[in-house]
């Protein structure tokens, strides 16, 4: 069914606009079924299905925030899980640095088991143990930190389909978690996660 539901959308690109990669491997996903060839179709579906999380994972990597003033960046990281992998999710990160040593790791995952777990705590708070709820920008998430460590985080679920984690080591306060954390556009994220 999932399949059928696929091929039905190729006709929705059909235009010379959208002819690409991906619509040349669904089209040809569609013939190798139609031959009654499943394995093949299957193998260039999942094909075709990883070249449009590539495209969904440079809409997602250019959503990371610029370094805030005197502080340094590091080149936005990316990757996707093939299949069951994880949920077959999106992975995009970038690491922050400043002068005097603090470092800030920005992560965004989407359809990743480690959601159920997070969004099991926002739910049900007497799970959350050293963690505190907090909402950023009208998101609810779950602030972590160590004083003696200088170190925390800050988790927060979108749309239950992505896990953002701001991450701090070495950093002067949690504030600095939460100056990082306010610097992400939540509705533009979200508004590419229903693309």
């Amino acid at each position: 069914m999932r399949f059928l539901l696929l091929i039905a959308t190729v006709t929705l690109f059909t235009s010379s606009a959208f002819a690409d990669n991906v619509i040349d491997s669904l089209e040809k996903a569609k013939s190798l079924y139609s031959q009654g060839k499943y394995y093949k179709a299957v193998t260039e579906l999942n094909f075709a299905i990883g070249l449009i999380q590539d495209k969904q994972l440079d809409k997602f990597k250019a959503l990371l925030p610029e370094p805030p003033s005197g502080w340094s960046a590091g080149e936005v990281e990316g990757s996707r899980a093939a299949g069951q992998i994880m949920g077959g999710g999106i992975t995009v990160s970038r690491t922050y640095n400043s002068p005097d040593g603090q470092e800030v790791r920005i992560e965004m995952i989407t359809d990743s088991p480690l959601l159920s777990s997070v969004m099991m705590i926002l739910s049900n708070p007497m799970l959350m143990g050293s963690g505190r709820l907090v909402a950023i920008n009208g998101e609810k998430g779950i602030e972590e930190w160590n004083p003696q460590e200088h170190s925390g985080k800050i988790q927060i679920v979108l749309l239950n389909r992505m896990l953002i984690t701001v991450n701090g080591n070495n950093i002067k306060s949690k504030d600095v978690l939460y100056d990082f954390a306010k610097k992400l556009d939540f509705s533009k994220i979200k508004k590419t996660m229903e693309e």
